[in-house]
């Protein structure tokens, strides 16, 4: 495992540094209204701890995939502006960015980051923990999975 966090995280650098930031957020349009959810989200950075299959069983790391475990390397910032960034634990640099959207009712989070981006389900979103969902590789194969999320305490 320690051989592959150097090429994990150069891997990760490489498709950070293709992305752009864009703030699109329109102050007039009421679709990028803050909510309680937004709020929720943009008090603190997200550190991704776990990742369960739908029962709720812990996937071994072994068993995910490249991208997966270049997630559990950084924190990962929500911003008020639909502008979102991606820290590295060690550093505390900004890596990458990109956006984010809550959208269908609060119930999808849409974020637009390189190697990281997709609409996933909101299992569960407070102060203390946020459960994300989505198709994730595991052993190879795309399987419906949970992305466990804890605040990282400044």
């Amino acid at each position: 495992m320690k051989n592959i966090k150097p090429l994990l995280f150069a891997l990760f650098m490489l498709c950070f540094a293709t992305a752009c930031d864009k703030n699109t957020t329109d102050p007039q349009d009421p679709s990028t209204a803050t909510t309680s959810k937004d709020k929720v989200l943009i008090s603190n950075p997200w550190r991704l701890v776990n990742v369960t299959d739908a029962s709720g069983k812990a996937i071994p790391q072994n068993q995910l995939g490249l991208e997966t475990l270049a997630i559990y390397l950084f924190d990962i910032q929500f911003f008020e502006n639909n502008v979102t960034k991606a820290i590295d634990r060690t550093s505390r640099q900004v890596v990458n960015g990109g956006t984010w959207y809550l959208k269908e009712n609060d119930q999808i989070l849409d974020i637009e980051i390189n190697a990281f981006k997709g609409k996933f389900g909101i299992k569960e979103l407070t102060r203390a923990k946020l459960t994300l969902s989505n198709q994730v590789p595991v052993n190879g194969v795309n399987q419906l999975a949970n992305l466990v999320f804890e605040p990282v305490v400044k």
